[in-house]
């Protein structure tokens, strides 16, 4: 995790209490993967971030039932 720290001269404190923190996650991911595979580990590699407390195997059970249900939701529009 790369963590940084700025001086905000233009703080809203009212608003956000003195601070702000702005969180990004870059994924890479191989292209030569079936799509599928590369949608299946996008899905896990944000759930792993967001919630990095979660067990490994709940995080596959949650990217299971995320890649089935979109999956679902395709074969509704005839994707």
């Amino acid at each position: 995790m790369n963590v940084t720290v700025r001086l905000d001269q233009n703080m809203p404190s009212d608003v956000t209490g003195g601070e702000y923190g702005l969180v990004s996650l870059d994924i890479y991911v191989d292209p030569d993967l079936p799509e599928e595979t590369q949608r299946l580990l996008v899905i896990h590699s944000i759930i792993e971030n967001y919630n990095r407390s979660m067990p490994h195997d709940k995080v596959d059970e949650l990217c299971g039932l995320i890649d089935d249900a979109l999956m679902q939701l395709g074969e509704l529009d005839g994707s």
